[in-house]
């Protein structure tokens, strides 16, 4: 017996299922995203050694998963589109927003704390300070729920097309059957079987 669900947890599916997996991101996005040494110039500024890469190198790690996690939600949404599969698929892209803000934050959580607090700990400024863990740019928390619109767009302009389609061909199909097989109630001729 399989247990049922009830009516509320259904319906906020679509936007816990991508918050979750916005946790999972996140770690993983600490996991692969690379950090690299800083040095503390005066006035307070920060230098990184390779600051344009590595930032975007964090940056661009946090599209593709983003990416992966926008394909994975799009797909489970084309895949289960409900009885209303408009409202799904908004509430869908809100989760995914919310996934990747949850990923940006979660990820940052985990990573190195911001260069003030490794001061403040007493980290040496000449050696020592590691660059934090940050999406440097709001964009780039769009990728996951762009591509899960794409991908639901693309499966639901699908399913219309072949809803659209496919009933006539079906129809036609059982009119051929129709005329071409034999009358339910055909009479018995004499030399039948008789």
């Amino acid at each position: 017996m399989t247990p049922r669900i009830p009516a509320r947890a259904r319906a906020l599916a679509p936007v816990l299922g991508p918050v979750l997996l916005g946790a999972v991101v996140g770690v993983v996005w600490w996991l692969v995203a690379p950090t690299g040494p800083v040095v503390l110039l005066q006035g307070g500024s920060v230098l990184g050694a390779a600051d344009p890469e590595l930032t975007a190198a964090q940056d661009g790690w946090l599209v593709v998963l983003g990416a992966v996690a926008g394909l994975l939600c799009g797909v489970a949404a084309v895949a289960r589109p409900g009885e209303a599969p408009v409202r799904r698929s908004l509430l869908v892209v809100a989760g995914c927003l919310f996934g990747a803000v949850l990923a940006s934050q979660v990820g940052a959580w985990l990573g190195p704390p911001s260069v003030a607090a490794q001061v403040a700990a007493g980290a040496d400024p000449e050696r020592g300070l590691v660059s934090p863990l940050r999406a440097h740019s709001a964009g780039v928390l769009l990728a996951w729920p762009a591509v899960a619109s794409l991908v639901m767009t693309m499966g639901h302009l699908q399913a219309a097309w072949l809803d659209s389609r496919f009933p006539d061909e079906a129809e036609a199909a059982d009119a051929d059957t129709d005329a071409t097989g034999p009358p339910a109630s055909a009479p018995l001729r004499d030399d039948q079987g008789r």
